[in-house]
């Protein structure tokens, strides 16, 4: 099996999230999650054509929304050191809060859900809290 058939590094799959306001979006998700950025392209106008942002063992792809890429919206989860330390930097960041953290019966997870500007939706958990 060749195995460079990917970047090193990067998981073989990866959420493409299309918004209006790329720069603010990754600006977001550097602060929220300590993301790290990996490659980027701008357009000649200054807005982002592409851009890779590393979360923990993650890859997601970010891109400015245009008339051939319209926006999107995704509901994604994401296991963090401490929930209620993430959620409460998303409040902070104007992320409105969907689902405040929480335990639930059966579940060994204590799990918060916020939205972004954007209209993403983050589930944030983390086990065993």
């Amino acid at each position: 099996m060749d195995r460079n058939f990917k970047p090193d590094g990067y998981n073989s799959l990866s959420p493409y999230f299309v918004v209006n306001g790329a720069q603010r979006f990754v600006d977001l998700i550097k602060n929220l999650f300590n993301a790290t950025e990996l490659r980027r392209y701008d357009r000649p106008d200054g807005t982002i054509m592409h851009v890779e942002l590393r979360i923990d063992d993650t890859v997601i792809m970010v891109g400015d929304s245009s008339e051939q890429f319209p926006a999107n919206h995704l509901l994604i989860h994401v296991y963090v050191p401490d929930v209620d330390e993430v959620f409460s930097r998303a409040l902070e960041l104007e992320c409105v809060p969907v689902e405040e953290p929480k335990e639930s019966e059966g579940d060994p997870d204590r799990r918060g859900t916020f939205k972004d500007f954007a209209g993403n939706i983050w589930s944030v958990a983390t086990q065993g809290k």
